[in-house]
């Protein structure tokens, strides 16, 4: 996404970015929930996540809703998990960053999870080939970028160039 704004900003484009994480913390803070023991409690019980999800889900939508309302720009919003969650429909064009189990753990270790957890929430998620497949059958532009190796930064350009941003 750094190098969406990166090239956003050289080229005058008006954008604005918002990270969906950013949108569930603020909601969980406002309602004054534990993440902690929250993400304990979601991240070892199938039914607690999906009770959870029903909880926030429609609260995020509803937050990215008032800024797009507000935006008379181009909005990248970056969201994880977009497909599990199937509230795709307030996106025009989907682009998929991706990149193979082995990279994406090591790159997620340099936070605050474990390697422990971050494979256990990695599991709960879908694969790559069924994240894909999804986007695929959606009625939406998309692009898939593996990004494994670092892809240059001209494959960013393009994509801006094509979606008409400059």
């Amino acid at each position: 996404m750094l190098i969406f704004e990166k090239i956003c900003k050289e080229k005058q484009v008006n954008a604005i970015f918002l990270d969906v994480d950013d949108i569930r913390r603020n909601i969980l803070d406002k309602e004054k929930i534990n993440r902690e023991q929250l993400n304990q409690k979601i991240y070892n019980n199938k039914n607690e996540m999906k009770e959870y999800k029903k909880f926030i889900n429609p609260k995020i939508k509803s937050e990215l809703k008032e800024q797009i309302n507000k935006s008379n720009g181009v909005i990248f919003i970056e969201w994880a998990l977009l497909i599990e969650d199937k509230l795709y429909d307030i996106v025009d064009s989907i682009i998929m960053f991706y990149c193979q189990e082995d990279i994406q753990i090591k790159r997620l270790e340099k936070g605050d999870l474990g390697r422990e957890k971050i494979i256990q929430r990695i599991k709960m998620q879908l694969t790559n080939e069924q994240k894909i497949e999804k986007i695929k059958h959606l009625k939406k532009e998309f692009f898939i970028i593996n990004s494994s190796n670092n892809p240059k930064y001209n494959k960013y350009e393009e994509i801006l160039k094509k979606e008409g941003l400059y």
